[in-house]
């Protein structure tokens, strides 16, 4: 079932509220081989980099999420 524009507005709305992206520039080179270092574990790119940030701070994501819209 497709998600209503209402729900993405509400998602859009929290996310905006208590998100943040964090981002860096590398070289493309390099880029892609932390891509395919990734794709070889099984995980997205921003996943990789959200695990290491949390441990980097000491924190775990809740199993459920935070996200009351989810």
């Amino acid at each position: 079932m497709p998600v209503s524009e209402s729900k993405k507005k509400a998602n859009a709305k929290w996310d905006s509220e208590n998100m943040a992206t964090v981002a860096c520039k590398i070289k493309k080179s390099q880029a892609e081989k932390f891509k395919s270092y990734c794709s070889s574990i099984g995980k997205t790119s921003n996943a990789v980099i959200r695990d290491y940030v949390l441990e980097c701070i000491d924190e775990k994501e809740p199993a459920t999420g935070d996200n009351p819209t989810e």
